[in-house]
């Protein structure tokens, strides 16, 4: 039985799939399945997973494995972590990182990270589409969960504004209340984001149902929308700060719905060293955020 077997028999037994894993890997999908194998093999033969309606799932002996798997490699992992010098030499491997929120925050902090920690590298994936069968050491997200991932650790808060063409009759108002989103035409990113949810809860809230006419993935377009006057939005106040046209107008509202983004990771899985020190960096870079809420 090799270490290595037992890292692949995690990770194929968290995402179901010996050719998700073996892509996660990047080795072919056979040699994943020959480890497999041969991982039962050591062990006297024993089925770990079966197969139903094409899909692998654990079975019962497979489960228990698995738990002392992760408890045996958390141990292991925290004792390599404890000798292993953090100086940026030392920090090194591929971060595999979801960014669905404060793109931002995000995208400020990357080249300052890589700049101190130049053996690391980033696949960054945006955007609110599922990926099918992909894992993240990582997720930036204002949901506190993403799929698997239940440890959430909160490092933005910001109150949502309403942008509006300064054309616009609300242009004029100092301060908008949720009775003035009564009949606009809202633009807000998909249904699978906070964003959506925080405008509809925010407007039933007041005995009505949004009008959103338009959904889109980017903030890029939902803020080109609202600067040709297509529409309005309640938009973060923080993360999208700057981003918008000059003919934008920014207004506050009374009781404003408030947005948290989190850094939500796998609460089973021992982040690498390199995934551990990006995540006390943009920690720390959150807290430079100007009105950032949870320092102030």
């Amino acid at each position: 039985m090799e270490l290595l077997q037992l890292r692949y028999f995690q990770t194929v037994a968290r995402m179901e799939s010996v050719t998700a894993a073996a892509n996660y890997y990047n080795i072919p999908q056979p040699a994943m399945s020959q480890a497999i194998s041969r991982l039962e093999e050591s062990l006297g033969g024993v089925r770990l997973f079966d197969k139903r309606n094409g899909r692998l799932f654990l079975n019962d002996v497979g489960r228990e494995f698995l738990d002392s798997v992760d408890r045996s490699l958390m141990i292991l992992d925290e004792a390599i972590s404890k000798v292993n010098v953090t100086s940026p030499e030392n920090v090194s491997g591929l971060i595999r990182l979801k960014v669905m929120d404060n793109q931002r925050l995000i995208l400020t902090s990357i080249p300052k990270f890589l700049e101190k920690y130049p053996n690391v590298n980033l696949s960054v994936s945006h955007g609110y589409h599922e990926d099918q069968n992909v894992y993240y050491d990582m997720c930036v997200t204002s949901y506190m969960t993403y799929k698997n991932m239940t440890l959430h650790i909160p490092i933005i808060m910001e109150h949502l504004v309403l942008a509006v063409h300064e054309n616009h009759p609300l242009a004029r108002k100092k301060l908008v209340t949720v009775e003035d989103l009564k009949g606009q035409k809202l633009v807000s990113l998909p249904p699978q984001s906070k964003l959506y949810e925080l405008t509809m809860n925010f407007c039933n809230s007041a005995g009505f149902a949004p009008d959103i006419p338009i959904v889109c993935d980017d903030p890029y377009y939902i803020r080109k929308y609202i600067s040709e006057n297509i529409g309005v939005s309640l938009s973060p106040e923080i993360s999208w700060r700057g981003r918008f046209r000059e003919n934008t107008v920014l207004i506050p509202v009374v009781n404003a719905p408030v947005l948290t983004t989190y850094i939500v990771m796998d609460a089973k899985k021992h982040p690498s060293k390199a995934v551990e020190t990006f995540r006390d960096f943009i920690i720390e870079e959150s807290k430079k955020t100007e009105g950032n809420l949870l320092v102030e």
